[in-house]
C-alpha cells in the first residue's frame, strides 16, 4: 500500500514524501485506527482507489447527504474534488512517450522480422490496455490511449497476416476499427489492415471495398496513398480494370498532395517503390508484362534516387519481374529476375513474400513450361525457399 501511495503522487509531491518504510508506518497506524489521513495522504488514497474522499473516509456516497449548517462545503471538499478530477495513472509525458513508442514501432516495421515486431507491438498494446483497464485517467487521456491502442491493434493485424494467421489478423483489424471509433479518431490504418487480410483470403472485391472505406476517411497522409493502391490491387485481382485504373490515379494524386513525406517508410507508408509494386501487380493481373516491367523500373529508379530499399518490397518486385517474364514466355528472364531474392534471410521470408512466390510457381506449371529445364529447376528452388521459411517458422514457434 505504501508503494501504491508513493506511485500515485506527482513528481513534486513524491519528492517531499518520506521513505517507503516511513509511509508503511503511516499506513499501519491508519489501518489500526491511531490516526486519520491528512490532506496529502487522503488525496493519494483517493488516487490509488479511484474513489472520492466521501466514499473512502466518510462511508457515504457523494450526494447522499444534505448540505446543512453543520455540513457546509469545506476546503477539504474542494481538495477532494480537485484530486478526483486530476487523478490519473499516467501523465501527459507518459502518453507522449507511448506515442513515440507506437510511431517507432511503425517505422521499424519494414526492417524487423514480423515475429520479433509482433512481440514488441503486443507488449506495448498490453501496457496501454493495463492503463486503460485501471480506469484512472482523465477523459482526454483515455481517448488518447485508445487512439494509440487502435494503431497498435491494427499493426498487430498486419503482422499476423505476414505470419499467415489470417483469421487472427481479421479479428485484430475489426478490433482496431472499434477502438478507433471509440476514441473518435481516424480509422484509416484499421481499414488498411483489414484490406490486406481480405486480399490474402482471396476476397478481392471485399479488399478493394475495405481500402476505399479507409481512403474516404483518411487524412492527407502516406496511408492515403497506400489505401488507394490497395483498392487498385483488390480491384485488379477481381478483374475490374476500370476501378483499378481509377484507384491508381487516386494514389498518384494523393502522393502529390503528401509531397516529401510520401517517401517515409513505415507500416502505413507507400513510397514510390511500394507504389510501383502495386502498379506492377495490377499490370500482371491484366497480363500486361511490358507495363509491369516499366513499374519495376520505376521502383529501381526510386531506390537510385535515395528512397530507402526495404528488403521485402524489393523481393516482391523481383518476383513480379519474374511473373512478367513468364507472361512473355521468357523463363530465362524469370530466372534472372527472381534469383537475387531467393537468398533473402530466413527471418524475412514472411507469408507476403512466400505467397507471391507461390503465384509464380503456379504460373510455371503451365503446359508450355512442363518440359522446360529452367522452369523445373526454378520451381525446385522456390520449394526450397518455402521449406526454409516454414522451418524457420516452426523453430520460432517451438522456441
Amino acid at each position: 500500500m505504501a508503494i501504491h501511495l508513493r506511485d500515485a503522487a506527482d513528481g513534486h509531491t513524491r519528492a517531499r514524501l518520506p521513505s517507503v518504510e516511513s509511509i508503511q508506518r503511516y499506513v499501519r497506524d491508519y489501518e489500526t485506527g491511531r490516526h486519520h489521513p491528512r490532506d496529502r495522504y487522503a488525496q493519494l488514497y483517493c488516487r490509488v482507489f479511484g474513489l472520492s474522499y466521501g466514499v473512502l473516509f466518510d462511508g457515504r456516497e457523494l450526494g447522499t447527504h444534505r448540505v446543512t449548517a453543520s455540513r457546509l462545503p469545506t476546503r477539504r471538499d474542494a481538495a477532494d474534488l480537485t484530486a478526483w478530477m486530476t487523478s490519473t495513472n499516467i501523465g501527459n509525458e507518459g502518453i507522449a512517450y507511448l506515442a513515440r513508442t507506437v510511431a517507432s514501432l511503425s517505422e521499424a516495421h519494414s526492417g524487423t522480422p514480423p515475429r520479433v515486431m509482433l512481440a514488441d507491438v503486443i507488449d506495448t498494446h498490453q501496457r496501454v490496455q493495463g492503463l486503460l483497464r485501471s480506469g484512472r485517467q482523465r477523459l482526454k487521456q483515455t481517448r488518447e490511449l485508445m487512439r494509440l491502442d487502435a494503431v497498435l491493434i491494427a499493426h498487430a493485424g498486419l503482422l499476423l497476416g505476414d505470419l499467415n494467421r489470417d483469421a487472427s489478423a481479421r479479428a485484430y483489424g475489426r478490433a482496431a476499427v472499434l477502438c478507433a471509433r471509440e476514441s473518435e479518431t481516424n480509422e484509416a490504418v484499421a481499414w488498411s489492415a483489414l484490406a490486406k487480410t481480405a486480399r490474402w483470403e482471396g476476397k478481392f472485391r471485399d479488399s478493394a471495398d475495405l481500402a476505399r472505406r479507409g481512403f474516404e476517411c483518411s487524412d492527407p497522409s502516406s496511408v492515403r496513398i497506400l489505401l488507394a493502391c490497395q483498392e487498385a490491387n483488390g480491384a485488379a485481382l477481381s478483374g475490374d480494370r476500370i476501378r483499378a485504373t481509377e484507384a491508381l490515379a487516386r494514389a498518384e494524386v494523393a502522393a502529390e498532395s503528401v509531397g516529401g513525406s510520401g517517401r517515409e517508410v513505415s507500416a502505413w507508408s507507400c513510397p514510390r517503390p511500394r507504389q510501383a509494386l502495386f502498379a506492377l501487380s495490377v499490370a500482371t493481373s491484366f497480363h500486361e508484362p511490358e507495363a509491369a516491367l516499366r513499374a519495376a523500373m520505376t521502383a529501381h529508379e526510386g531506390w537510385a534516387a535515395g528512397d530507402r530499399r526495404v528488403a521485402t518490397t524489393w523481393a516482391q518486385i523481383q518476383i513480379g519481374v519474374a511473373i512478367a517474364h513468364v507472361q512473355q514466355g521468357a523463363v530465362d528472364g524469370a530466372v534472372e529476375g527472381v534469383t537475387p531474392m531467393l537468398s533473402l534471410a530466413p527471418e524475412l521470408r514472411m507469408a507476403t513474400v512466400t505467397r507471391h512466390l507461390a503465384n509464380l510457381d503456379r504460373r510455371l506449371q503451365g503446359r508450355r513450361f512442363r518440359r522446360n529445364a529452367d522452369a523445373i529447376d526454378l520451381r525446385a528452388r522456390i520449394r526450397e525457399f518455402g521449406d526454409v521459411a516454414m522451418s524457420n517458422r516452426d523453430d520460432e514457434e517451438g522456441g
